[in-house]
């Protein structure tokens, strides 16, 4: 979240990455820090220990997204 807020103050466009069940703490940390419409991308997080995802699917659903973050200011 540091690193994103020291991006987006030089004017660099970021997109941070976090689980969803580190998605409310992320927002709150990223408005803390005056940047509440921080660009987020959140993945859902492992559960009971499975560590596969498809990385292909999220991939394609997400890159618009990404794209989108990184180009549009």
């Amino acid at each position: 979240m540091l690193d994103a807020f020291d991006f987006e103050t030089q004017g660099k466009p970021t997109i941070t990455i976090c689980h969803d069940t580190f998605e409310r703490a992320a927002r709150h940390h990223a408005t803390a820090l005056g940047l509440p419409d921080l660009p987020l991308l959140i993945e859902p997080a492992p559960r009971a220990g499975n560590l596969t995802t498809n990385a292909g699917e999220l991939a394609e659903r997400t890159l618009e997204r990404v794209v989108a973050a990184l180009t549009a200011r």
